[in-house]
């Protein structure tokens, strides 16, 4: 597959597919056959949007993704991975200990509620922040407190029954070919090797695999815009008024540092 092709579809586009391909019988009855025991039961009875984070919080990307399944007559689902392991080196796994906040003066600030040394190369499930509470739980209570409805499904026996992410890809791309919509966003990017070399080796190569079984691509939605700017960036990964307030109180009552943040 040529690497500069489009592989997303609009929200447009994504509504009207999925609808037509849902109601195609024969098109689910091959991907449900073509699955097997890997087809997950989540997806048998409606459409599902789809966002994939190790442990998703109820920032404002995830808003975005929960308004855009819903526009696209998708129920949103959530699918985790708590078995992953936890390395600041990452700023997606860090970005789940330090969070990103705005004060009522405008103010941008980050507040660390856990600790990373004490926490590197533990599995995800298992971190604790810093008050002990599990950091899993600590980020779905924030869904509690944003008001929206979703469901969660932590699936690491999944990935762990087919093995590498080399093989398990496959299997998850067939379930958004008439089961649902996956919105993520693929680098290409040089300067992000190893992401580049993912979609390079891994996921493209999957969906023309698909492509050819099918004669039609997976549908996935673009989850950012393109072309973002700093300041767009540090907004994705703030939070709903209401749970903003709630971070910066939480960090008030337990003596965690606010500590400006400069973009």
């Amino acid at each position: 597959m040529d690497e500069k092709k489009n592989i997303y579809f609009s929200l447009d586009e994504a509504r009207n597919e999925l609808r037509k391909r849902w109601n195609d019988d024969g098109l689910k009855k091959a991907i449900e056959e073509k699955l097997g025991n890997k087809f997950m039961p989540q997806f048998k009875n409606e459409p599902r949007g789809i966002v994939f984070r190790q442990i998703c919080s109820a920032d404002n990307g995830f808003e975005l993704f929960f308004y855009a399944a819903k526009y696209i007559n998708a129920k949103p689902l959530i699918l985790e991975y708590h078995d992953d392991i936890f390395t600041h080196m990452n700023e997606e796994k860090k970005g789940l200990g330090r969070l990103r906040v705005v004060l009522k003066n405008g103010m941008r600030s980050t507040v660390d509620i856990m600790d990373f040394h004490a926490s590197e190369k533990q599995r995800l499930g298992d971190v604790a922040v810093k008050t002990g509470e599990k950091l899993v739980d600590f980020h779905h209570n924030l869904f509690s407190v944003s008001g929206y409805e979703v469901d969660f499904l932590e699936n690491s026996m999944w990935f762990h029954g087919i093995g590498r992410a080399a093989d398990y890809y496959y299997y998850l791309l067939l379930h958004f070919v008439a089961h649902g919509a996956l919105f993520e966003t693929f680098s290409l990017d040089e300067r992000e090797k190893g992401e580049a070399g993912f979609v390079e080796n891994i996921v493209l190569p999957n969906i023309d695999r698909i492509k050819k079984e099918f004669g039609i691509n997976p549908i996935i939605v673009r989850d950012y815009p393109e072309n973002q700017t700093d300041e767009e960036d540090f907004y994705w990964w703030c939070y709903p008024p209401q749970v903003n307030d709630h971070i910066i109180d939480y960090a008030k009552e337990n003596n965690l540092p606010l500590k400006d943040f400069k973009i």
